[in-house]
Formats: C-alpha cells, structure tokens, sequence
C-alpha cells in the first residue's frame, strides 16, 4: 500500500471510529439478585426484565441476573440494594410486611383484587403514587412493579378439604396475612421454604400446603406426593412483583435509560401474566392426566373465609394510617372496577 492509499485507509478509519456507538466505552453493568428459586416462573420474570432492558438499550445497559442464593439470600435483596452490595433486587412487596405492613396490600393480599383490576388500580387509579409512597423512607433511586402472576393454587393435601370445619387442627404450610387468616380458622399454621414443602408433604409433616401459581406447583411435582388440589387463590388471587434499584446506581444512569428500564418493567408486568396463564392452562391439564383430584372451594365457605380476611385488614388498618389509607383506596377501586365488569362482561357460556 502506498503512502497515499494508506492515508486514505486511516482516513476512514477515523471517522469509522467517530461514528460507531461507542457501546463498550459507554457500558454499564449491573447486578439484579431475586427472592426466587432459579428454574421457577417467578425468576422467569427477573430474567425476561434483565434480557429486555440488555436488548432495549442496544447493550449500553447490561443486567445480569441471579436467582435467589448466587450473590446474596432471598430475605436479603432488599438491604442488599438499598445499601449498594447490588443493583437491583427482584421480589415483592409483600416480603418486606415486616419492615413495611401495608407491603402485602402491593404484593398479595388474601381476597384481594384479580390481576387486571389490581393493574389498572396500580397503573391508573391511586396504586403507583402510593407504592412510591410505600418505598420512599428506604432511599431507593427507582422502585416499580415488575411482573404479576395470576391467581395460585390455594391447597395440596392428601384428604379432601371441602368445609370450614376441615381447616380446623390441619397442619398447613403457608405465609403472610393468610397464615393469620387460617390460624382464627382453626389451622395449625406452618412456614416452610418451598424446597421443603415436597418432603413434608410426602412425610405427613404437613397436612396441607400451598406455594405458587399450577405452572410452578407442576415444577416442584406436587402431583406426585398429593392426591387432592384445592382451588381457587383466594389467599393469593394476584401477586405484584418488583424491581428496586440502588439510588446511586439509577443516579448513573442517562434519562434514554432510565426509559428503558421503567419501559421493561412495564413490558415485563404484561408478559409475565399472559406467560403464566397460558402455563397454568398447561399445568392444571397435566394435573389432571396424573389423576389429581382438583377440588373448587365451596363459594360459601370462600364468604366465610373473605369476612375474616376482612376483620383482619380492618384490625390492621385501625393500626397503621397508611395501611388504612391504601386499604380504603383499594376497596373503593374495587368496588367501582365490579360496577364496570358487570355490565361490560358477556355472559354467554
């Protein structure tokens, strides 16, 4: 090559140089530690968030995603992101009740709203500034909902639960308000981390259990050690996950960015609920070829059981002003959100 030639070869080195994205200069990586086992439909959620935000961004902002126990324990993502040990934190609300009670109207509630009003409440009622409200005292750069789950699996058991009279004595793994809810009932209440409730089953530890959404259940093979499946949630008809992000971390970040995750956490919000329905279907159809015997709860004990749940959150809401404050927000949406359904619901099958 001569001098010339190779002149002009710099030339348009330079400017090849000058115009290209300069994504290896301008990189940012982060580290996002969830609550949930890694395989589960819950860490499903964590990990489609982490792949859009790498893709929306063009790989200018790379999360790196870990299930519960790589970087740090599931009960410790919060102070986790809080104090900068990590990026991100992927779990819910409702982990936290012990920092913060009214998480669990945020994150799963016993009786509360169904997935579809919980969002509009959330997106475009009261919900968003008052979860902002929720999280404000922990100094978080950027808290929002992140993936939601349909209604779970209320029971596993092997003998039929189908009277209130049932609950009373029944040795039942479960968590959180519902737990208080079933202890006034009568049940012995036991809190168990999901990999132990398969065993306990299986060894009549437990009488009765209940973790997740039937994709999930079918993961863990309840199937194979219990005979009967209770349904519906009532203790769990909608579950809201969430992403909070270290405040130095998200003060980083340029506002073309910060778009992209707030935009992946909303995408992730919708996928997550059409994901896990089309994989409930799914499952309670295996369910059903393994000969489980699914049992739906008789609507007049759920009547019995839904007024307990209520004194309870009333109790609550007597206690704390802004539980009561967004307990009163959430039966209000509700109750106009049922005034719609009934008359923009079909009724033909």
């Amino acid at each position: 090559m001569n001098a010339k030639a190779a002149r002009f070869a710099m030339f348009w080195a330079l400017i090849a140089l000058a115009t290209a994205p300069a994504v290896d200069a301008q990189k940012i990586t982060w580290k996002m530690a969830s609550a949930w086992p890694g395989g589960t439909q819950i860490q499903w959620a964590a990990d489609f968030f982490a792949e859009s935000v790498n893709r929306m961004s063009g790989g200018r902002l790379e999360i790196k995603s870990y299930p519960a126990g790589k970087l740090v324990g599931a009960l410790e993502v919060f102070d986790s992101a809080r104090m900068g040990n990590i990026d991100v934190a992927h779990a819910s609300p409702a982990y936290w009740i012990g920092k913060m009670p009214a998480g669990a109207l945020f994150g799963y509630l016993p009786f509360g709203m169904e997935a579809v009003p919980y969002l509009a409440w959330m997106y475009d009622g009261e919900g968003y500034a008052l979860y902002q409200e929720l999280y404000a005292p922990y100094g978080f750069g950027f808290v929002a909902p992140c993936g939601i789950i349909p209604p779970e699996n209320l029971a596993w058991s092997n003998k039929p639960i189908k009277s209130l009279e049932d609950f009373k004595g029944l040795k039942f793994r479960t968590s959180g308000y519902w737990g208080e809810i079933l202890a006034a009932a009568g049940a012995s209440v036991v809190m168990l981390p999901a990999g132990q409730i398969y065993e306990s089953l299986q060894r009549n530890v437990i009488d009765a259990g209940e973790f997740s959404i039937p994709s999930m259940d079918r993961t863990l093979a309840f199937h194979e050690i219990a005979k009967y499946l209770l349904v519906p949630g009532i203790h769990q008809p909608s579950t809201i996950l969430d992403i909070l992000v270290n405040k130095s971390s998200w003060e980083k970040l340029p506002a073309d960015l910060k778009e992209v995750v707030s935009g992946a956490a909303q995408m992730t919000t919708m996928r997550m609920l059409t994901n896990s329905i089309a994989k409930d279907i799914e499952a309670l159809n295996f369910f059903k070829e393994k000969g489980v015997i699914i049992h739906y709860l008789d609507p007049k004990i759920q009547k019995e059981l839904y007024a307990k749940a209520v004194a309870l959150l009333d109790q609550k809401a007597a206690k704390d002003p802004f539980f009561a404050k967004v307990w009163e927000s959430q039966k209000k949406f509700r109750k106009e959100y049922n005034g719609y359904r009934d008359l923009m619901t079909p009724q033909y099958e």
